[in-house]
């Protein structure tokens, strides 16, 4: 798929999903801690578990830290992988605390190549949760990718690159920096519905007169 024929499909799909900021007026910390949260999770069960945290205790550095282990534990297991997830949560609320930021706006206001480093030193933090960070919460320009765009980039053959920071860079020459943001999200809401991993569902695709996949299945109609 060339530059000009996905920069088409891009627009039918943010026409379609209409992607909105999720984070917009949630805290910093709050935010970090979802992104973590909804690693091998759904966006249903992220937020009933968010949810259920923020009503027994604030989302703040200080109260996480604070917490038992056991009955954060406890409220996040839903989300599966608690016995990854809360140590991460718990050690970077502790930084902060420590490095007297809470409010993370040493992250949030420095430039966007040392605020990536800065939030990649934390624990637990990889260069995708880096990424949605600093696009959804400091505005920066930055292209997250997860595994069904990963997974979108392969089907129509965008890069060639076997790791993150390859295959980002070459997405990058795709999406236009204004949609990076909205971007991003409407290929992930298409890569969950429709252009799923075993059997992508070409029947309903929206943009199936310019998909290139080789795994692209006929329609019934045709």
């Amino acid at each position: 798929m060339d530059v000009r024929t996905f920069r088409r499909v891009l627009r039918v799909l943010l026409d379609r999903y209409k992607p909105r900021n999720w984070a917009a007026g949630r805290g910093r910390f709050e935010v970090l801690m979802s992104i973590i949260v909804s690693q091998n999770s759904t966006d249903l069960v992220t937020e009933r578990v968010m949810n259920a945290l923020t009503s027994q205790v604030p989302p703040t550095p200080t109260a996480i830290a604070g917490m038992r282990a056991e009955k954060l534990a406890r409220i996040l297991r839903p989300a599966g992988l608690s016995r990854q997830k809360v140590p991460k949560i718990r050690e970077i609320a502790r930084v902060l605390v420590e490095r007297g930021d809470e409010e993370m706006d040493a992250f949030a206001t420095a430039r966007p190549s040392p605020a990536r480093r800065m939030l990649l030193e934390l624990p637990g933090v990889g260069p995708k949760t880096a990424d949605v960070w600093l696009s959804l919460v400091a505005g920066r320009d930055t292209m997250p990718m997860d595994t069904h765009i990963t997974r979108l980039v392969r089907r129509w053959h965008l890069s060639s690159g076997k790791d993150y920071e390859r295959i980002n860079a070459d997405l990058r020459r795709y999406v236009p920096r204004e949609n990076r943001q909205a971007g991003h999200l409407a290929l992930i809401y298409f890569g969950r519905e429709i252009c799923q991993a075993r059997t992508p569902r070409c029947e309903a695709c929206p943009v199936y007169d310019d998909c290139d996949a080789e795994d692209k299945r006929p329609r019934k109609d045709s």
